[in-house]
């Protein structure tokens, strides 16, 4: 992995999660003012055809969580870092679909038998204690299943 790519996909990550950010905050705005709504999609009309059909975000966040642990693996400290964030921002739209695959991920980077994968530990850690909060934010059982 080299530093562009990581980059890539920390933006790419970044951007998705903005986006589908975005979507949910003009959906609320128009469920409680629907007046306030309407004229901020005048201003401001890209809003209206911003949304990702839900079916394709599950495609886009499985495609992207391999990429993401790969370059979490990195031996660039700055593409590892770069997965780490994009990692973070994938679990912010959806932990339980990002969370448990890249826990049995990094539990096998962390076994004690794995002699071979014990370069893996120190990133599986960092990104460990940048993971575990928002997984748990909206349902703390997702760590258990």
């Amino acid at each position: 992995w080299t530093f562009p790519l990581g980059a890539l996909l920390h933006y790419l990550s970044y951007e998705l999660c903005h986006r589908i950010g975005t979507t949910a905050g003009v959906r609320v705005l128009e469920q409680s003012h629907p007046k306030l709504a309407k004229n901020l999609q005048l201003a401001e009309p890209y809003l209206a055809c911003m949304e990702i059909p839900s079916r394709e975000i599950v495609g886009i966040l499985d495609a992207l969580l391999p990429l993401c642990q790969q370059a979490l693996y990195s031996k660039n400290g700055h593409v590892s870092r770069a997965g780490e964030s994009a990692l973070l921002y994938l679990t912010q739209i959806d932990p339980a679909h990002i969370a448990p695959p890249f826990l049995d991920f990094a539990t096998r980077a962390l076994d004690v038998s794995s002699v071979n994968l014990s370069h893996q530990a120190p990133a599986a850690l960092s990104a460990l204690t940048r993971l575990i909060q928002p997984s748990l934010r909206r349902r703390p059982s997702v760590l258990l299943q």
